[in-house]
């Protein structure tokens, strides 16, 4: 999955090591005989699972950006706007970062 520049210099500032891509490639050791195995095909379904999450908190974080980009722009260039949208626009940023932390 293909993100902004923008997006992935926040996620690196951040320390977010592991992309989507990072989480689906990783491979477990079978381990040893005498050693708790995992079975192969539970790791692999959770692993789906972490990926899609990762994906679409990708694309949140890459819209939030946008979204926080257009206001700015908005603001800067002193475009009508009334305080009522931008009112509305940063109560869902603050909804979304509230509700994922």
């Amino acid at each position: 999955m293909s993100f902004s520049p923008k997006l992935e210099q926040l996620l690196q500032q951040e320390g977010i090591s592991f992309t989507a891509l990072d989480v689906h490639q990783q491979d477990f050791d079978k381990g040893r005989i005498w050693s708790r195995r995992y079975d192969a095909d539970q790791v692999d379904a959770f692993l789906d699972q972490v990926v899609k999450d990762y994906e679409r908190f990708y694309k949140m974080l890459d819209e939030m950006q946008l979204e926080i980009e257009a206001l700015r722009e908005a603001i800067s260039s002193k475009d009508e706007i009334s305080v009522e949208r931008l009112h509305v626009r940063l109560r869902k940023i603050e909804h979304f970062f509230q509700n994922n932390r």
